[in-house]
């Protein structure tokens, strides 16, 4: 795409073979690579970013996460034991490094004690429930590799166990749904033990995640899970999140059956989308058939994985900007009746100058706690007085508050979280518990 579709001039495959440096590739060798006929190897893929001023590590993510089995090289051993020193320190550290780190340590004759796989996955698994978008991906990719890793994947689900019951614990479904990557038969026990008797709603949507991630080994547990599945769609007091996560474990068998219908209204901002992603390409867009099918999974798609996926290609692709525009201006505009899914779309996709929009929605009933978790995906923070107007309107909305302290979390807006704290005594020991986390997996987790 960047080649094609990017800012600068069109570069021809001759171009891009002779800038991409290390290691010297020819034309032939572009092209099987944009064709996808071989794989391109890491350290071309940060030529690539280098070449297109991408962050580092953000086409890396992106492919690692749609591409799980590419091979990934490995680490020399002297960069390995700085990452390791810096890792099991205080300062902050990259997403990328972290890949590296982790690529390092699960060679098959590298050996690490327990005690540092805990200290390591502990603060690898808390950053990673504090990232967002591609620096996510790459970590989550990570803490994946780890999972297949024996001694690394069984401290894994030790450390997971850790976390998630850590009292007032928010961020419990991506760590159990990350149990998917791990095959060992503890894993799957635990899961099912977290399906059929969660703690908590959250607990119970991970194992769902987890499970439409990836089948059971064995028939006999493929029908305890679908019948434990459909009792969930059936039941009367099920929640909405928790049937829709039910439902999409049994439509994982049918692909082409997991992308809801966008509706007339939802065809329509489809349309304008794809106008403005178009009018961005240069004359060769007529014959891009994979933007188009790329926007409507991102907007449609009830597989959360592939949701996610789509959505950060979208993002790490030369169309991002002018998306995030088209999405601001439907909003602001109202020209939609359904707006917690672009709200959504523009928390993944926006930028600074677009938190203006996003906070002027917390007025709006309708998209209020959307755009309070799309404010938790945008760089920046919201100004104090906004989540006062926000409590003082709401003095008893749980949904809500739950919403902000969330935003508010994720940005390591301390002084958010303690006026949340003191103003909202129903969610005051969830405030504690952001609180008490870390300063640099904060810091850590922006990078």
């Amino acid at each position: 795409m960047w080649r094609l579709y990017g800012e600068t001039d069109i570069l021809t495959i001759r171009q891009l073979a002779a800038a991409v440096r290390r290691p010297p590739v020819d034309n032939a060798t572009i092209s099987r690579w944009e064709n996808s006929r071989s794989t391109v190897p890491t350290p071309a893929l940060r030529q690539y970013e280098r070449l297109f001023d991408l962050p580092q590590g953000e086409l890396v993510a992106v492919i690692t996460a749609l591409d799980r089995d590419r091979p990934a090289g490995r680490r020399t051993a002297p960069r390995c034991d700085e990452l390791l020193d810096k890792c099991l320190g205080r300062d902050p550290v990259s997403a990328a490094e972290w890949a590296d780190l982790i690529i390092s340590l699960t060679q098959p004759r590298r050996k690490v004690t327990r005690p540092v796989w805990d200290t390591l996955l502990h603060r690898l698994l808390t950053e990673m429930c504090l990232s967002v978008g591609w620096r996510y991906l790459l970590r989550l990719s990570a803490l994946q590799r780890v999972h297949q890793h024996p001694a690394g994947g069984a401290a894994l689900v030790a450390v997971t166990e850790e976390f998630v019951t850590e009292p007032a614990c928010q961020l419990i479904i991506d760590p159990i749904a990350l149990l998917a990557a791990n095959r060992a038969p503890t894993a799957s026990r635990r899961l099912f033990r977290l399906l059929c008797e969660p703690r908590n709603e959250a607990e119970q949507l991970g194992a769902l995640f987890a499970w439409a991630a990836r089948p059971p080994d064995t028939p006999g547990s493929v029908r305890r899970l679908e019948a434990v599945a459909r009792e969930l769609c059936a039941g009367a007091s099920t929640s909405s999140p928790v049937r829709e996560a039910a439902s999409d474990v049994l439509l994982r068998h049918r692909p082409s059956a997991r992308s809801a219908p966008l509706g007339r209204a939802g065809e329509a901002v489809f349309t304008e989308l794809h106008a403005a992603l178009a009018r961005s390409q240069t004359r060769h867009h007529e014959l891009d058939l994979l933007g188009p099918r790329i926007l409507r999974q991102a907007l449609a798609s009830t597989d959360s994985d592939l949701r996610i996926l789509t959505v950060n290609v979208l993002h790490a692709s030369p169309f991002r900007g002018v998306l995030a525009d088209s999405v601001a201006s439907l909003l602001t505009g109202g020209r939609t009746t359904s707006p917690d899914v672009l709200v959504d779309l523009l928390g993944s996709l926006g930028d600074l100058r677009h938190r203006a929009v996003v906070e002027n929605l917390l007025r709006r009933s309708s998209a209020r706690n959307a755009a309070a978790v799309a404010l938790a995906h945008l760089p920046g923070r919201t100004d104090l007085r906004l989540w006062h107007h926000v409590l003082t309107a709401h003095p008893t909305g749980g949904s809500t508050q739950r919403a902000a302290l969330y935003a508010v979390g994720m940005r390591g807006d301390r002084a958010g979280l303690r006026l949340l704290r003191a103003r909202a005594p129903v969610i005051r020991a969830r405030a504690n518990w952001w609180l008490r986390l870390p300063t640099e997996a904060s810091a850590s987790a922006a990078l």
